[in-house]
């Protein structure tokens, strides 16, 4: 197990709180498309694959807006509630459709929201929730947690791992985690068509 615990670490050293946009971190000023994927280009850069990858390109954005994930653009220029609503999508987008982004945002713009200045209120209350849930799930990353539950989740599971050679306990990692990651897919998927599908 030294080699998870190994590779637990060096993804923390990648992704720590520092890769965290706060509130206070967005722009005050609007920006122009270009500046935008700039932006969060060099926010969320430990989140690349590799250097010359995008995290957001001008398509997606203007995918979103297509789709009514959020408001256009004013005059050509996105706001810091844009900017909020972008980053969350960053990471909504490997793990939901577009069509779910919008029905799971859907109440802010509509229901709760009476004037543009209470939308942007309520999503920077949205976006200051968010960013304390990541907070909670990278502290919970610690090798010694995640390896903890790996291993005691199941009396069988310590030794389905402990069955392999260790190249094979790499490749039996991912699948576990990919697993896990598809199951709390699933059940959002079940919750938004439980609660905001009508």
């Amino acid at each position: 197990m030294e080699h998870f615990e190994h590779l637990i670490e060096t993804y923390q050293q990648k992704i720590n709180l520092s890769t965290i946009v706060e509130i206070h971190d967005i722009p005050k000023i609007d920006l122009y498309i270009d500046q935008v994927t700039t932006f969060i280009d060099e926010v969320l850069q430990p989140y690349k694959r590799c250097d010359d990858s995008k995290l957001l390109t001008k398509t997606m954005i203007n995918n979103y807006t297509k789709a009514k994930v959020f408001p256009p653009p004013i005059k050509k220029k996105y706001g810091k509630m844009h900017i909020m609503l972008l980053i969350m999508l960053f990471h909504l987008k490997s793990v939901l459709s577009i069509k779910d982004i919008a029905t799971l945002f859907e109440p802010i713009f509509t229901i709760a929201a009476k004037s543009k200045a209470e939308t942007e209120k309520q999503i920077e209350q949205l976006y200051q929730g968010f960013i304390d849930l990541q907070k909670i799930i990278l502290s919970s990353m610690s090798p010694t947690k995640l390896l903890t539950e790996l291993t005691t989740n199941t009396n069988n599971q310590n030794d389905i791992f402990s069955s392999y050679p260790e190249h094979m306990q790499k490749i039996l990692f991912v699948l576990f985690l990919s697993l896990r990651a598809n199951m709390e897919k699933h059940l959002a998927e079940h919750i938004l068509d439980l609660y905001f599908t009508k």
